[in-house]
């Protein structure tokens, strides 16, 4: 978790959603901590702020800038398979071991897979960077590949269009391409219908307002990762009684 810990586009989050985003993200990291030592997995968690400073002419560079050192922390050798999630994953089913595979992502469906489609023929796919499974030889592979994209200057079109960590991805996974994983694995409430939550067992908030993306999810999703979930619906129904 560097910096805030979470890449958001929004720069003007209130003090709320902060503390909102805040709380989640901590209940996310802690599910993460208790299913690694649970599996008998090595947890690792990046934390250290290298002070990047590329300019990418993003919505946010300096948050941006955060996000891509993950690839700095990725390990070079030592295991069989590498796991990597996102800070904003909350792991449902504590007892369940991914599959093994060369490299695995969950595809991410909406107005970017038109993006790849263009830039990388019309068989491209969008792939969620926030579930990645890999085996040794494809996380040193894609770390170097990443880190050095990073820093080129003339980096891809797709990049330039849509300054983001997935392009670079998009653009990686056009000549190397990844098992598509079942939805289960990275379940993102944004694209998912209620069915798939029975199933689901890496819970995946994207966006800036994590409370909001919860609440997409149903009842009993909500109050397995956040069991306050029902005081702040109590207080935000006091405020607009009182205001």
């Amino acid at each position: 978790m560097i910096g805030s810990g979470s890449l958001t586009w929004d720069v003007k989050n209130t003090i709320e959603i902060h503390n909102n985003n805040s709380k989640i993200l901590e209940k996310c990291v802690e599910s993460v901590r208790e299913w690694c030592a649970n599996m008998n997995f090595e947890y690792q968690f990046a934390t250290h702020d290298l002070g990047w400073n590329f300019k990418f002419k993003s919505k946010n560079d300096k948050q941006l800038n955060r996000c891509l050192q993950n690839w700095h922390y990725l390990p070079r050798a030592g295991f069989d398979r590498v796991i990597y999630l996102d800070n904003d994953v909350f792991i449902l089913n504590k007892k369940v071991d991914p599959p093994y595979c060369k490299f695995g992502m969950v595809e991410r469906l909406g107005d970017q897979v038109s993006f790849a489609k263009y830039y990388y023929r019309n068989t491209a796919k969008w792939f969620n960077a926030g579930v990645i499974i890999m085996d040794q030889t494809t996380c040193s592979d894609l770390s170097k590949w990443m880190l050095e994209k990073i820093a080129l200057k003339n980096r891809s079109y797709l990049f330039k269009d849509l300054p983001r960590e997935e392009s670079l991805l998009t653009e990686y996974c056009a000549f190397n391409q990844p098992i598509k994983l079942d939805p289960r694995w990275n379940t993102m409430p944004p694209q998912s219908p209620k069915p798939v939550y029975r199933t689901a067992k890496f819970l995946h908030l994207l966006g800036p307002d994590k409370l909001k993306t919860l609440r997409m999810c149903p009842e009993y999703i909500q109050n397995k990762v956040f069991p306050e979930i029902t005081n702040l619906g109590k207080e935000a129904m006091q405020k607009r009684v009182t205001g």
